[in-house]
């Protein structure tokens, strides 16, 4: 994750580093298995918090696939 960068260069050490995310612990799990490549599936119920999660992640290609996944399913999202 593009957003970790920064945080991950400027460290010596990476035994020193804590970071803090704060989301639903559901989406963070979601991302993990989507980093991991274990292929989860974009719904109706989770897509704007995948979209809202990886766009400040600076998850580019996930935040491409959610925005065209929330595209598609506007009228059943609002």
């Amino acid at each position: 994750m593009k957003y970790f960068e920064k945080y991950l260069s400027d460290s010596k050490s990476l035994d020193d580093i804590d970071i803090s995310v704060h989301c639903d612990i559901g989406i963070f799990d979601w991302l993990m298995r989507f980093i991991h490549h274990k292929d989860p599936i974009i719904e109706i119920k989770n897509s704007v918090s995948i979209l809202i999660s990886s766009d400040f992640l600076q998850m580019k290609d996930l935040v491409e696939e959610a925005l065209i996944y929330v595209g598609k399913n506007l009228n059943e999202i609002i």
